[in-house]
């Protein structure tokens, strides 16, 4: 089976980490895969340099990584002529789109095959009478969640697949981690943008500071990712006192390094799919500290791998952070739960069920080309 998986752009975010390991699963079960971007990474400004090392890494493990180099990625014309070439040399028998503004040039391309779509959000970035042209192009949808799957149900009249999402099983811990540092590091990745509310993160850091100074320790606040309003959060933290304490590091290719560098896992989303930085770090045998959002209430287990605090609260997030890193069988009984629960997110058991997907959906396809030449015959 050849697969086309389609994503925006080679960068570090969620949803391409993990078309890039289903690639790679793909690969490794004798299937052909070619992963394509829209655009290219300087056109979104993206880091380049990541761009680079996804494709190279991809390349190197027998998937064929590409880009339409569109400079209008809505641009439906120009991105069916830049798909048909990119897959003139072999049509695939699977077209798994991972981004809607896909589909018109998808349509329009007239790939003849089944076409399949993953929303990567509980969130909608398009109007939900947007599903009533989805539903003219796609055979099926997968939901990366269960509150995903719900908020599709709501509007599409395609099949829907419930497939949670996985990470690559390098980033899995050989055991769970007993104890914190006496200067904890937390850890928060993804793109810095308004869904991350890292702002609220960075409001923590001072009651957190403070509770830890009663005990002679000082927090570290790591935060992984890159976007346009780094500079803002850069000034949050001067006028909260706390620079010294926070360290934006930017855009990262080394986050599993940065994982089994850090202590505890924070996550202060307003709105989550199912997040793939938070199951690398249940992999990782992180405790997890989230907020109560979509997404997030169906990874964390409060008690087990980790504690949800309310959105946009900085002192429930402090004080759980602080709970977690100064209590340390609260800590060990948290990180063996982490890993224990990451044994849910194995890429091999999210690649199969995409596989079966792809079969059904296929067949399917197959059964009613086969009815209509029956009936014009």
């Amino acid at each position: 089976m050849h697969v086309a998986c389609i994503i925006t752009s080679f960068t570090a975010g969620g949803a391409e980490m993990l078309v890039g390991n289903l690639a790679e699963a793909f690969v490794a079960n004798g299937h052909d895969a070619t992963v394509i971007a829209l655009s290219d990474a300087a056109t979104l400004g993206n880091d380049e340099a990541i761009e680079r090392a996804m494709m190279a890494r991809l390349r190197e493990v027998g998937v064929t990584a590409k880009s339409l180099r569109l400079r209008n990625r809505r641009d439906p014309v120009a991105g069916a002529r830049a798909l048909r070439s990119a897959l003139a040399d072999r049509a695939p028998d699977m077209i798994h789109t991972h981004t809607a503004a896909a589909l018109p040039a998808i349509a329009l391309a007239r790939m003849r095959c089944p076409v399949v779509l993953t929303h990567h959000n509980s969130r909608l970035s398009f109007p939900p009478f947007a599903y009533r042209l989805f539903d003219r192009i796609v055979a099926a949808y997968v939901a990366i969640s269960d509150q995903c799957a719900q908020q599709t149900r709501r509007h599409a009249r395609k099949p829907i697949r419930a497939i949670p999402n996985a990470a690559n099983p390098r980033f899995r811990a050989s055991a769970p981690r007993t104890t914190p540092a006496r200067n904890p590091v937390v850890l928060a990745v993804g793109t810095i943008s308004e869904q991350k509310d890292y702002a609220t993160l960075i409001r923590a850091v001072r009651p957190l500071a403070e509770r830890l100074a009663a005990t002679g320790r000082r927090p570290c606040i790591r935060i992984a990712g890159g976007g346009d309003a780094i500079d803002e959060l850069r000034a949050l933290a001067a006028e909260q006192g706390v620079e010294d304490i926070v360290d934006l590091l930017g855009p990262r290719s080394d986050v599993q390094a940065l994982m089994a560098e850090a202590d505890v896992f924070a996550n202060a989303s307003l709105w989550e799919g199912f997040s793939i930085a938070m199951i690398e770090a249940s992999m990782s045998a992180l405790p997890l500290v989230a907020t109560d959002v979509a997404g997030n209430c169906e990874m964390v287990l409060p008690g087990r791998n980790g504690m949800l605090v309310q959105p946009r609260d900085p002192d429930a997030l402090a004080d759980a952070l602080a709970r977690v890193v100064t209590d340390p069988a609260l800590y060990a009984a948290l990180s063996a739960g982490s890993l224990a629960s990451a044994s849910r997110f194995s890429i091999d058991r999210c690649a199969a069920a995409h596989l079966a997907l792809y079969r059904d959906v296929i067949a399917q396809a197959r059964s009613r080309l086969a009815i209509g030449r029956s009936v014009l015959g």
